[in-house]
């Protein structure tokens, strides 16, 4: 792969990154406004084109009555308002499929013209197929919620949403791997930017549970954030889950907050003298706007602006720790 080459696969790879970073902000708004269960069928080519007339949007509105989000939550919606919730649903949708055609396309044509060395191949194939999966997983999450209870389960909305966080790291390590980005090895930050990574991925897991299960509104906020957790927890003791105990899964998401917080000012004071200073700060950095924000969406009783901009945060956090595990390795792979 050439020069002019390796520059025109490494645009095509930062275009899929942020088009998956903007994937997984529509569908958190899609969430927030309640939009997910609008489309209540699966049709992979027929489901590109919207209703274009009344007669269309009226057929595509006694579909979604049939079913028990309508007859238990939005009875008696107007058809005005269903076209509000479809639209995001309907978006979050198109924009899967534009995404896997702009994977699929190119792909085809760098391996057509030989610009790819084997094992860049078997990579992009991973790729594709994490992908689809994705796709598979957003079908299977929505299927969840159209049944007698109108909600989807908290277990798949966190698959989904991981899987797709998982999708753009492994995005942005092969974009800097095919780069052959300059590393500064640092076995010390490397293993701290690994176990921030897991302890990340569980807090963004149990930030799913807590948007599955709307536990955001549950626990009272008066009396100081400690206070209202154990109070609460010496209370329920009998009742305590971290799996299906709303207020136990949020108190567990506030908390597990300063963990990360603890680990990311681990990892400025280790790397503030080294030459990972910039990612390091970064993290840091966006640890603490993180925090914030996650303080900010519970105290505004979770709006939509807030709460989107908690997640694109999260997302700007998980891939600077995916640049600082990347520069801080040993191992250099080649694959220009």
């Amino acid at each position: 792969m050439n020069t002019s080459q390796k520059r025109i696969v490494t645009y095509w790879l930062y275009l899929g990154l942020i088009l998956v970073g903007l994937m997984i902000i529509i569908g958190g708004i899609t969430r927030l406004t309640h939009s997910g269960l609008s489309m209540v069928e699966w049709k992979l080519i027929g489901g590109t084109i919207p209703p274009l007339n009344e007669t269309q949007w009226q057929e595509t509105f006694t579909k979604y009555q049939q079913f028990p989000e309508y007859k238990k939550i939005n009875t008696g919606m107007s058809l005005s308002q269903f076209k509000t919730i479809f639209f995001w649903e309907y978006l979050h949708r198109l924009f899967g499929r534009l995404i896997g055609l702009i994977f699929i396309i190119p792909f085809l044509i760098f391996w057509t013209k030989k610009w790819l060395k084997t094992t860049q191949k078997k990579q992009l194939i991973a790729l594709l197929g994490l992908g689809a999966l994705q796709g598979f997983l957003g079908w299977f999450m929505v299927k969840s919620g159209l049944v007698d209870i109108p909600a989807v389960s908290h277990y798949r909305l966190a698959i989904h949403l991981i899987t797709a966080f998982g999708l753009m790291c492994y995005i942005y390590w092969l974009t800097l791997s095919f780069n052959n980005i300059k590393r500064q090895p640092n076995q010390i930050i490397n293993r701290l930017s690994k176990w921030l990574i897991i302890v990340l991925v569980i807090q963004i897991i149990y930030g799913a549970f807590v948007a599955g299960l709307k536990a955001g509104y549950l626990l009272p906020l008066e009396g100081g954030i400690f206070k209202s957790i154990f109070g609460y927890t010496v209370r329920s003791a009998s009742d305590f889950s971290l799996l299906n105990n709303g207020f136990d899964i949020q108190a567990f998401h506030r908390l597990f907050a300063w963990v990360v917080f603890a680990i990311s000012i681990i990892i400025y004071n280790k790397s503030k003298n080294t030459n990972l200073k910039t990612t390091g700060m970064l993290v840091f950095g966006l640890v603490i706007m993180q925090i914030s924000l996650g303080i900010a969406t519970l105290l505004l009783r979770v709006q939509i602006h807030i709460a989107t901009t908690h997640q694109f945060i999260a997302i700007l956090l998980l891939l600077s720790l995916i640049r600082l595990t990347y520069l801080s390795s040993e191992k250099s792979q080649s694959n220009a």
